[in-house]
């Protein structure tokens, strides 16, 4: 059994996405940027990153989606990009003790890591941990992943799905979707687009992620950098 059926039997990760048309979330980052920074407003970052922290379980999915998308506007966005390609050895390795610091590690500086929240309750919970530990971290991960697949349909440049981190575009493909195989990946204006062979989860061919939100806050900084 592979790693990932069993974090998909033993945390009945739920895999199916939103029907078109159907819970879908308005994103615009103008809106999202103009609300997290404002001081007086309840969802100022600052406020829902507390929240966040503080595994507040009233948070609600547009709440959700403010703290994922706004992440991108802080100051070390791009610096914090999440490193989490050791994360799979040592949960192939069954070192949940040393996953769950090099998790924390990563959370500590990128609290919406996918990854890093996935990794951190699964250790937790083959460690036998209580279930308040263990779900903490699920629901989170659970909630980031569905407030990017209610992004959009991923059908198209203009429905594409909305992620701030490359490595976020094949945690959906692969984890959430399952999909087999991608043949090819292509950068459409501001969009990935990937070809992939179709899914019990995702029926056609080809995939689209808007990653504009990272490639725009790549060219500020170097423009800024260049001043």
């Amino acid at each position: 059994m592979t790693m990932k059926h069993s974090i998909l039997i033993l945390m009945c990760i739920c895999l199916i996405g939103p029907i078109k048309g159907q819970n879908e979330l308005d994103i615009r980052y103008d809106k999202i940027k103009e609300t997290v920074e404002n001081p007086a407003s309840a969802y100022f970052y600052p406020k829902l990153l507390k929240r966040y922290n503080d595994f507040d379980p009233t948070l609600t999915l547009q709440e959700y989606s403010l703290i994922y998308y706004g992440f991108s506007f802080q100051e070390d966005y791009l610096k914090n990009q999440p490193k989490e390609n050791g994360l799979d050895e040592l949960s192939k390795n069954n070192d949940f003790e040393k996953l769950i610091i090099e998790c924390q590690k990563i959370l500590d500086r990128n609290p919406v890591s996918l990854e890093a929240n996935n990794k951190m309750g699964f250790a937790l919970f083959k460690l036998k941990k209580p279930e308040s530990e263990w779900k903490k971290y699920q629901n989170r991960f659970r909630s980031i992943r569905k407030v990017i697949v209610y992004s959009g349909d991923g059908l198209s440049a203009e429905t594409a799905f909305k992620v701030i981190y490359v490595s976020d575009e094949y945690n959906i493909l692969y984890d959430y979707f399952e999909i087999p195989k991608i043949f090819g990946q292509s950068l459409v204006g501001l969009c990935d687009k990937f070809v992939v062979e179709p899914s019990a989860y995702y029926k056609v061919k080809e995939v689209y992620f808007d990653i504009s939100q990272k490639l725009i806050r790549q060219q500020q900084i170097t423009d800024k950098n260049n001043h």
